[in-house]
């Protein structure tokens, strides 16, 4: 997130001429990225004629200037334009699309373009578990396998973990159904059950940096966790060691950009080169080639991820300064990396990490200098600098971070203050771990304590950022949200005097109303309460209170921090029972969540429990998972939960039928939960809840966890029988399964007004009270 090579000189002027045919540039990408190739052409057409039109007026002393930038900028849009036209032309011939466009099978060769990365919610079914990036070599037309060569863009979504361990310039071939791309500049999507098949070597310099990496990880594997996963993210952006809790509180403090190896990464590395140059007082020439191989040979490493991208062609700009006496750099060298970069690769216009990287760069060179030379008169320049380069590449990035994330963090300046001295240990220190690594192993993995120390200081740095008290604000994640954040961090950049008081003081009234308004709200969590439904998407986590600070967990939900943040919000430390109730990952791959700074006392599992994420997190823990199944009774603080099902020889293949049902009930009345009684289903299917209707421990119950997210798949005489009071349906908004289904919904609603479902109320929690049990929610949060 920082400049790739000198230091901040705020007395150099900005130059921002070029910035504006670059921003053109974007912006006609961008526009024309999901159009046809008759679309860009024309508008490539369009924009040259434009441009040749105001040529003429170069000539004339007044507006020439005006006229060779409005020029400029027309000429970059019409090349924009055609380099879209030339991509999307190409992608559209190909026999790849007409086979999508039909969403024909058919077997194709391909060479990866990128590292397999895990997809998104995995744990959905029927959804790929690896994205991968690849050019076709050739595709099987029809009945009798015709190859025809063609070389388009395609995305390969994947299952198995024979994808996972592939690198970049393996030629593999895969049979699966091609369906249309959604927009972008691929040919298709190829969705692929199996694995790969006839994978051959990568190219040499790639089975090289793939060496590097793997011996890397080998030195590291003498660190603990996270250190271990977490040092060559920082080093090479090799993230396949790295656990979700990390990268969650590295999320939340605003410290990604030292996982997906940003610009800051090159520019230590190759800062040290060149100084090791001007030691060996090598003449320029020479230094420039030094740093050309370094930048080369990091972006073998790292991989040519956007951010990579962004920061090695700012690099070669440099260098060829260098080389021809001119060392400065400046936003010039940036305008002119995005307008090299984008006509080279059109579709870096809609990544968010070639953006993010972009506005960062832009925002720490415009806006650092000054602030660092204004605040060093009070600060020491050390930390004045440290502060300004943090503080510049947020407001320059929040409009577009909102997008992502709903939120504005105000810990991340900070959390990067902080982190910033140790960063160039980990990374200069990472590096020198690799290169030993690859001669002599044993050395390195001695030597790798001294960056494996920095990088553990970070990674505190992060978790105690993530774990501040609203850290993070909730705002509007869509355009609007993005303008108005905008509009509200230039006022005072852009404004003088009476303006910029009259927007500081509107500013500071909606702070101070919100803040009122926060602590005026009801709190939460509500006293007394003894069950809460977390509010985690699609899935499950619920938390009975068993004390201060103590809780049962049944369920993790899907992504760690949202359990993590539930339990946060109920201020819940130690966990004394954990129940998985069956492993599909909506209900365990949130393990790690509860983990986050909390101890487990015990976890309990259905037999046949197969969830290698949730097993992976209890085992770093030191938790080992008990197998529990019908007639069994676990004593978890002040309460006692029956195991109703599964029974013990339970073989079925559905998971879900296969979930631990428990009915909750306090050991004592004196106790958090009073006299309430809580019936935990998992996700439970009709064959099971017949099962369960000749058990009496259903009738009667005072809350009902509705079974599977209140599918249709459901025994209408189970829900009638159990005559819940409250029923709990945890369900995420707009989920592609439909739920809860409107039968099952209606059927609840019929048993009990007092129905709650997360995707509309939130948080709900549960207080018993005289007259029986007493509902609280506070409403769904952004996501």
């Amino acid at each position: 997130m920082s400049v790739s090579l000198p230091p901040f000189d705020g007395r150099t002027p900005l130059d921002l001429r070029l910035a504006v045919p670059a921003a053109g540039l974007w912006l006609t990408v961008l526009a024309l990225l999901d159009a046809s190739p008759r679309t860009a052409f024309l508008t490539a057409a369009v924009t040259g004629t434009a441009a040749a039109a105001v040529l003429p007026l170069l000539r004339r002393p007044r507006g020439g200037a005006a006229a060779a930038l409005l020029a400029a900028t027309l000429v970059c849009a019409a090349g924009g334009a055609l380099a879209v036209a030339g991509r999307s032309a190409a992608v559209a011939a190909g026999p790849v699309a007409a086979l999508a466009a039909a969403e024909q099978h058919t077997e194709l060769s391909a060479v990866v373009s990128l590292d397999p990365r895990p997809r998104a919610n995995p744990a959905v079914p029927g959804r790929a578990e690896f994205v991968v990036d690849a050019r076709t070599e050739w595709v099987a037309l029809g009945d009798d396998g015709t190859r025809v060569r063609t070389r388009v863009p395609v995305v390969l979504l994947v299952h198995g973990e024979e994808w996972r361990h592939l690198v970049p310039s393996q030629p593999v071939r895969a049979a699966g159904r091609l369906v249309p791309a959604d927009g972008g500049l691929e040919a298709a999507l190829l969705l692929v059950r199996g694995p790969p098949r006839e994978v051959g070597p990568p190219s040499t310099a790639h089975a090289w940096a793939e060496e590097v990496r793997e011996r890397l990880r080998r030195a590291c594997a003498v660190l603990p966790r996270p250190e271990r996963g977490l040092l060559p993210a920082l080093v090479v952006g090799d993230t396949s060691g790295l656990d979700a809790e990390t990268a969650e509180a590295f999320r939340a403090t605003g410290l990604t950009h030292l996982l997906t190896v940003s610009g800051a990464n090159l520019a230590v590395m190759t800062g040290v080169v060149l100084a090791v140059a001007r030691w060996c007082r090598l003449p320029p020439w020479a230094s420039a080639a030094a740093g050309a191989a370094t930048i080369a040979g990091f972006v073998l490493l790292a991989r040519p991820e956007p951010s990579v991208l962004r920061a090695a062609f700012m690099g070669a700009l440099a260098l060829v300064s260098l080389a021809v006496g001119r060392p400065r750099i400046g936003v010039a060298t940036l305008a002119a990396a995005v307008i090299g970069l984008l006509l080279f690769a059109p579709a870096l216009a809609a990544s968010f990490g070639f953006a993010l990287s972009v506005l960062a760069t832009g925002g720490i060179m415009v806006l650092a200098p000054r602030w660092r030379d204004a605040w060093a008169q009070r600060l020491p320049t050390w930390l004045a600098e440290a502060v300004a380069v943090a503080l510049a590449a947020q407001v320059a990035c929040a409009p577009l971070l909102v997008l992502l994330s709903a939120e504005v963090t105000w810990v991340s300046v900070p959390a990067n203050v902080l982190a910033g001295p140790f960063v160039p240990v980990a990374t200069v220190g990472g590096f020198a771990v690799a290169a030993l690594a690859s001669v002599a192993l044993p050395v390195a993995r001695a030597a790798v304590w001294v960056p494996g120390t920095a990088v553990h200081w970070i990674c505190v740095i992060a978790d105690a950022g993530a774990r501040v008290p609203h850290g993070a604000l909730p705002w509007r994640s869509d355009v609007a949200g993005a303008l108005l954040l905008a509009a509200l961090l230039a006022a005072p950049l852009v404004l003088r005097g009476r303006a910029r008081r009259a927007v500081a003081a509107v500013t500071a009234a909606a702070v101070v109303a919100a803040t009122a308004v926060t602590c005026l709200a009801a709190p939460w969590p509500p006293s007394g309460w003894a069950v809460v439904a977390c509010d985690v998407g699609q899935g499950d986590a619920l938390v009975l209170a068993a004390g201060r600070a103590d809780a049962v967990v049944v369920d993790a939900g899907l992504r760690p921090e949202d359990v993590d943040r539930c339990l946060d919000g109920l201020r819940v430390r130690r966990v004394v029972l954990l129940v998985l109730t069956h492993h599909d990952l909506d209900h365990a791959g949130g393990t790690g969540g509860v983990l986050r700074g909390r101890t487990v006392r015990e976890a309990a599992v259905p037999p046949g429990f197969d969830a290698p994420v949730a097993a992976a997190a209890l085992a770093r823990a030191g938790v080992r998972p008990r197998t529990v199944h019908t007639g069994q009774d676990l004593a978890a603080g002040p309460w006692l939960l029956s195991v109703l099902w599964p029974p013990s020889d339970f073989a079925g293949d559905d998971p879900n039928e296969g979930s631990v049902v428990l009915l909750a009930r306090p050991s004592s009345p004196r106790g958090p939960g009073g006299t309430l009684s809580v019936l935990l289903t998992g996700d439970i299917e009709e064959s099971a809840q017949r099962a369960l209707l000749a058990d009496p421990a259903i009738r009667g119950v005072d809350v009902l966890k509705t079974p599977h997210h209140g599918a249709a798949t459901q025994e209408g005489a189970f829900l009638d029988a159990t005559g819940a009071r409250v029923t709990l349906t945890s369900v995420g908004a707009d989920n592609p399964y439909g739920h809860p289904a409107p039968a099952t919904w209606a059927r609840l609603t019929a048993l009990t007004p007092a129905s709650y479902r997360t995707d509309r109320h939130g948080d709900v929690a549960v207080v018993p009270g005289p007259d029986g049990p007493v509902v609280h929610w506070r409403g769904p949060r952004a996501r």
